[in-house]
């Protein structure tokens, strides 16, 4: 079963109020959305290692 990280989700989350007009797309806004993007990619790269060792461990 695959699942949204957290990033992921928070990213979704403030793309959703930026088209519902309730955020601005600004420098701030990007900022955030560049550092969840880069964190999503950690997340998803120790979910993958987890996924291998227990692969390695059958």
């Amino acid at each position: 079963m695959s699942t949204k990280s957290l990033p992921s989700y928070l990213q979704q989350v403030l793309k959703h109020h930026v088209d519902a007009s309730q955020l601005t797309h600004d420098e701030e806004l990007q900022g955030i959305i560049d550092r969840l993007s880069a964190l999503n990619e950690k997340v998803e790269s120790v979910k993958n290692q987890i996924k291998a060792n227990r692969r390695a461990k059958q």
